[in-house]
C-alpha cells in the first residue's frame, strides 16, 4: 500500500473510532481490575466514576455471588424480597437507558451487610437555554441598553494669518518632485513572487490528494 493511502485510511479509522466511541457510551467494570468482590470498597469506587446515560455496568464475579437490582429501601435494607431483577451467570452487563439512580446489592447471605452493593447515579442532562430573568427576553439574554454617548466638544478653530511674502525667506530650498517608478517596480516584484508561490503550493497540495 502507497504511504498516502496508508495515511488517509489511517486518518478514517481515527474519525470512524471516535464517533462510534460517542454513539456507544462507555464501559465501566465494577469495582474495577477485582470485579464484583467483598474486596472492593463499592462506594469508594462509584463516588470516583461518572455515570451517563447509554453506559454499561459490567459485572464481573464468581459462583460464590450474584447480583440483584432492588429499589432504594431494598439497598438501604439489604432486602431482595421485591427485586427487580436478579442474575447469576458470572458476567451481567447492565444498560443505563435513563437518569436516575439504581440499586445493585448481592443476594448471598450476609454479603450486602459487609458492603458489597452498589448505587449508581446518573445525573440529568441539563440544557443551557438561560435561567432565571433573562429568558424573559428574546433569546434568554437580558440586554442592558446602551449608556448615553456624551456629545464630543471640539477646541475651536485657531485661524492664523498666512505669512506674508515678506517674511518668506529667499533662498527656501524648492521641493524636486519625487520618482516613484523605482517603488512601483519592487511592490509589482513582490505581488509576482507571492502569486507564484500560492499557485505552487495549491499544485503540490493537488498532487498529494489525487495521488
Amino acid at each position: 500500500m502507497r504511504p498516502v493511502w496508508a495515511l488517509k485510511v489511517l486518518i478514517v479509522i481515527v474519525f470512524t473510532s471516535i464517533l462510534f466511541r460517542g454513539v456507544c457510551g462507555a464501559n465501566h467494570t465494577v469495582g474495577g481490575a477485582s470485579g464484583w468482590d467483598l474486596n472492593v470498597n463499592m462506594h469508594d469506587w462509584s463516588s470516583t466514576t461518572t455515570f451517563n446515560v447509554g453506559d454499561d455496568l459490567v459485572f464481573s464475579y464468581t459462583p460464590l455471588h450474584d447480583v440483584v437490582e432492588v429499589n432504594q429501601q431494598g439497598y438501604d435494607t439489604c432486602t431482595i424480597a421485591n427485586a427487580i431483577g436478579t442474575y447469576n451467570t458470572g458476567e451481567t452487563v447492565i444498560h443505563l437507558t435513563s437518569e436516575g439512580t439504581r440499586y445493585f446489592v448481592c443476594g448471598r447471605m450476609g454479603h450486602c451487610q459487609m458492603g458489597l452493593k452498589l448505587e449508581v447515579r446518573i445525573p440529568i442532562q441539563s440544557n443551557n437555554n438561560g435561567t432565571g430573568d433573562n429568558q424573559n427576553q428574546p433569546g434568554g439574554a437580558r440586554r442592558n441598553p446602551p449608556p448615553p454617548r456624551s456629545p464630543l466638544r471640539f477646541p475651536p478653530p485657531h485661524h492664523q494669518s498666512p505669512p506674508s511674502p515678506r517674511d518668506a525667506p529667499s533662498d527656501a530650498p524648492t521641493e524636486e518632485p519625487c520618482d516613484c517608478s523605482s517603488a512601483g517596480e519592487g511592490r509589482w516584484v513582490v505581488s509576482l513572487i507571492t502569486r507564484v508561490t500560492v499557485l505552487g503550493l495549491i499544485f503540490f497540495s493537488s498532487l498529494f490528494f489525487v495521488n
